[in-house]
């Protein structure tokens, strides 16, 4: 009882035990096969019989061929024979002596009829142009002996201009394969051979025996019931002892196999088998490559009825197949009361599992055997415990990071790789007006989100790209990438920051500087021009200390005019109401009005102002108020931070663009600096302790100008000896170019 106990608490044996029956049941059939096996030795009886029959039949053409040639020497060499007034055979040929070349030959085509050794079904000599002087064939159905066909040509035929040419191979002087000569198409194995007078070919002579007749006396010698010869490239039947009934193309070789009969000799085989139905009867076929004077000439198959095993067969069909049926139905009942064994117990665990996965997660198996599906159960039940606590704890900490990700007063919107949107929380509804249960856009593509056309918030740090509306607020988009520890892409967040306020701010900021400094640029320049008009003594000579407390509010009056210039200029670029003209200057005349302020300015410091813009400098693209601005803004910040030298002005053309580089040769910049330059309220130490010093804004209004007009900014070099600052702007010429090729590209 205890060992039946142990055997029935282990899934491995109650799988074990049914085999081990199921193994005698294997034996069984392994006696069924063996039979079966034995059965099939009458196959390779039958083909180690083809072999044979196959070896036979080439051993036999193979001798045939030599007594063909052995023969065909004696008719070569034959002399004169006196008493029946007949000449040597080439002596005959090389005078065309057709009446003697006959009673030569006639003794050899005579006797060749009484020989068993040769079988000589027709005879052809041909003389030194080609021509056949003599072709007899022996007839199969007349009377006669022979029947002689007309003279006629024979240069076509492949050997015989190697004959009269005296070529030789390295078998020799003579030819040797199939021939088919008349429309009758009846083939012959030939043996050609020269005919030599005094060391020259004055003709050649051939003896043939016709393939059909050899054939039947091949079969008629061997044990095969059917032999067929075909041609070597294609398989294609020439001829066969035994003809189907729909002809010889049913004997053709199947093309899959003509590539391994060509290779029997390198795969060292003796024959290809197959098996072909002939006239409603199963016959085993076996090829081999057919050789005359060791050169494949064609196919030689022969063949056995199939009924040798098949018969075999028959004999053990039936109870073959009675013993499988019964083995089948065994196995079958085996495996059902196997699989019931096992699937019972796995069918409660199925559908708990299923039940579980469905949300019931209060299910549990109720599978109670002792051995491994028992405790497989039972470590199911566990798990679904252990899982329902687990589904617990993150339910819970889902709905906290929920209730987090409402509570954001930021918009945030959750995406998966696709852009498809995820999730949502309150404040992204508010932005998009959605009411409560409304289910929102499905893609982000799909949010009513327009670009900020306004540059309000970006100037001095680049354009930024992240502000956008919706409906009439104002927002900025921020995405970063959700990943997983193994650093796969989960998704994206966004997070939509609401900047309608600051936005809103920041207008009101510019429109209150650009006021101000309206309205300060007014009282200024009547402040500058008074004092300009009172050191002109317009108004009566001044005395000196008065003339020098005139002439610092003059310059004081003009530092802070500049100042208010640029800060208008800001104003105009975040407010988008400094428009762009762009059009063709020529760089000389759109500057000529900004010199000379600039020289008197640079002559106070006892600078020197050089200018160098050639005259036929191409026209450049630009605004030319902004322009204006900028070269001025340059020129300027060269004249403040320079004490003594000059400051140059240049211009070329550089690969369709006009470049502008202002040089000066004041004390340079420092690296640290270098990298701020054209930010906002970027000021340097020498800029702050300077007597002229500004709030940091050129550069930065310049880069802008340059910018918008399509053009670059950049500080070329800087040393200890001065700095170049360079820009470049699109030649109008280079620009209509492209426009002309753009728009014969769209043609």
């Amino acid at each position: 009882m205890r060992l039946i106990r142990e055997l029935r608490s282990h899934l491995q044996y109650k799988i074990i035990l049914p085999f081990l029956l199921l193994t005698l049941v294997v034996a069984l059939a392994g006696s069924a096969v063996a039979f079966l096996f034995i059965t099939g030795n009458a196959q390779e009886r039958l083909n180690n019989q083809l072999v044979q029959v196959a070896r036979d039949v080439n051993d036999k053409l193979v001798q045939q061929e030599s007594d063909n040639l052995v023969f065909l020497r004696l008719i070569v060499f034959a002399q004169a024979n006196p008493q029946a007034n007949a000449p040597a055979v080439a002596d005959a040929l090389s005078t065309v002596d057709r009446a003697g070349l006959a009673r030569a030959l006639d003794p050899y085509f005579r006797i060749s009829s009484q020989r068993t050794t040769q079988r000589i079904d027709r005879m052809i000599v041909f003389d030194a142009k080609g021509r056949a002087l003599v072709d007899w064939e022996r007839p199969t159905t007349e009377p006669t002996d022979r029947v002689s066909h007309p003279e006629r040509s024979l240069e076509q035929l492949w050997f015989v201009p190697r004959i009269l040419a005296g070529q030789q191979d390295a078998r020799g002087d003579k030819y040797a394969g199939l021939l088919e000569l008349d429309s009758s198409s009846t083939r012959y194995l030939f043996t050609v051979a020269p005919v030599t007078q005094n060391g020259k070919v004055v003709g050649g002579i051939a003896i043939a025996t016709r393939l059909d007749t050899l054939l039947q006396d091949l079969r008629t010698q061997s044990q095969a019931a059917m032999l067929a010869l075909y041609q070597a490239e294609d398989g294609v039947a020439l001829e066969s002892t035994l003809v189907p009934a729909n002809g010889l193309a049913d004997l053709n070789i199947r093309r899959d196999l003509i590539a391994s009969i060509r290779a029997l000799e390198i795969n060292q085989q003796q024959a290809i088998f197959d098996v072909v139905q002939v006239n409603q009867r199963e016959y085993q076929f076996a090829y081999a490559p057919l050789r005359v004077r060791s050169d494949v000439v064609g196919v030689l198959s022969v063949s056995l009825a199939r009924d040798y095993v098949t018969g075999t067969w028959s004999d053990v069909r039936w109870p073959l197949t009675l013993l499988t049926l019964v083995l089948m139905l065994a196995i079958t009942g085996l495996g059902i009361f196997i699989a019931r064994q096992i699937t019972r117990p796995l069918q409660e665990l199925v559908s708990t599992a299923q039940a579980v996965s469905a949300g019931d997660l209060g299910r549990r198996s109720k599978v109670s055997v002792t051995d491994e599906v028992g405790l497989l159960s039972q470590s199911f039940n566990d798990m679904t415990g252990h899982l329902l606590n687990l589904y617990r704890v993150v339910r819970s900490e889902s709905s906290q990071r929920a209730a987090i990700v409402e509570s954001i007063t930021d918009g945030v919107v959750v995406c998966d790789p696709d852009g498809r949107i995820l999730l949502i929380n309150r404040t992204t509804r508010q932005l998009l007006a959605l009411e409560e249960g409304h289910p929102g856009p499905q893609h982000f593509d799909d949010l009513p989100v327009t670009q900020l056309e306004t540059n309000a918030l970006t100037f001095g740090g680049g354009h930024a790209v992240d502000l956008f509306k919706i409906g009439d607020r104002v927002v900025r988009i921020n995405s970063a990438p959700v990943q997983s520890d193994d650093g796969t892409r989960l998704g994206d967040v966004f997070v939509l920051q609401d900047l309608t306020h600051e936005v809103a701010i920041d207008r009101a900021k510019t429109n209150f500087i650009a006021t101000i400094s309206h309205e300060l640029r007014t009282p200024l320049m009547v402040l500058g021009g008074t004092s300009e008009l009172l050191l002109r003594n317009l108004a009566g000579p001044i005395p000196e200390d008065q003339r020098t407390l005139l002439e610092a509010m003059r310059k004081n009056a003009q530092t802070v005019t500049a100042l208010l210039n640029n800060v208008i200029t800001i104003a105009g670029l975040e407010s988008g109401t400094l428009h762009l003209v762009l059009e063709p200057l020529h760089l000389r005349h759109a500057l000529d009005n900004i010199f000379w302020p600039i020289r008197k300015a640079m002559a106070a410091k006892e600078l020197e102002l050089i200018v160098d813009i050639p005259e036929d400098l191409p026209d450049i693209l630009a605004d030319e108020q902004h322009l204006r601005i900028v070269v001025q803004q340059l020129l300027d910040n060269a004249r403040r931070y320079t004490e003594c030298g000059t400051v140059t002005l240049r211009a070329r053309q550089v690969q369709g663009l006009i470049r502008i580089d202002v040089v000066d040769t004041g004390p340079g910049i420092s690296p640290e600096f270098a990298d701020h330059l054209f930010t906002r309220f970027a000021r340097g130490a020498q800029g702050i302790n300077s007597a002229e010093r500004g709030i940091g804004l050129g550069l930065a209004i310049a880069r802008e100008l340059v910018e918008r007009q399509g053009g670059h900014i950049w500080l070329e070099r800087t040393s200890e000896r001065g700095s170049i600052f360079s820009l470049t702007l699109p030649c109008s010429q280079s620009v209509a170019v492209a426009q002309d090729a753009n728009l014969a590209t769209a043609a």
